[in-house]
């Protein structure tokens, strides 16, 4: 089993969460990294990614998984990075023992919004982490829904370059999004949704929080 740590940004940002998964298959075959198949009447590639990232979202924190153990890290990762899209790169490629199942493990993610105005409200914006509740109203399905985020957000930090902020993910979840947009309702901060980037993931439990390169370096195995 090898995990790709790969960067998704530029025009690539507004392909789908499930077309990204096709790239990444196609990927694999323009590559020559041959994957093992599932087994039953409708065999697919064994992959796995993270979390879906937000249409237009940025990230310099993705991971594919895929099932190959006849190629070292330092293979898969050379002849992905010849073969990848722009806006893709792996950043590393690691060995498995097993599928590390980040879907089902991750529950925070840190994102960076740009914007340096946001350094004169700095006060309030933080603040947002400490409310008790704080609901916001958006369209889903073409349908106005209402949710509560407070309890759904874990850290807000402003700095003289923008707001970085880590939300729940997965389920619960919060979008980037719809955070940054009920911050413009407020403040003058100018924030697009293809600004915004995905730079950490998380795995948090009642007794400690890591992140998920850590996480994935003390399930490594050597080739």
């Amino acid at each position: 089993m090898k995990i790709i740590k790969h960067i998704k940004k530029d025009s690539i940002s507004l392909v789908s969460h499930i077309d990204t998964m096709r790239v990444l298959q196609r990927t694999l075959v323009r590559a020559n990294i041959i994957v093992k198949f599932s087994e039953g009447y409708n065999p697919h590639p064994v992959t796995y990614t993270s979390h879906p990232l937000p249409l237009g979202v940025l990230s310099e924190c993705e991971y594919f998984v895929m099932s190959n153990d006849d190629m070292t890290s330092e293979q898969v990762l050379e002849q992905f990075n010849n073969s990848v899209p722009s806006g893709m790169k792996g950043m590393y490629c690691t060995s498995l023992e097993k599928n590390p199942n980040l879907c089902a493990k991750v529950n925070l993610c840190e994102y960076f919004a740009p914007t340096p105005v946001a350094i004169k409200y700095k006060d309030e914006l933080e603040a947002y982490s400490k409310l008790d509740t704080h609901e916001i109203t958006f369209n889903f399905k073409g349908a106005m829904k209402t949710q509560d985020i407070a309890p759904l957000i874990y850290d807000i930090k402003v700095t003289e370059q923008g707001i970085y902020f880590t939300i729940s993910t997965g389920n619960p979840n919060l979008r980037p999004d719809r955070l940054t947009t009920d911050m413009m309702t407020k403040y003058p901060l100018e924030i697009g949704t293809n600004e915004t980037v995905r730079v950490n993931q998380f795995i948090k439990t009642e007794d400690t929080i890591i992140t998920v390169d850590e996480y994935i370096a003390s399930l490594a195995i050597s080739d």
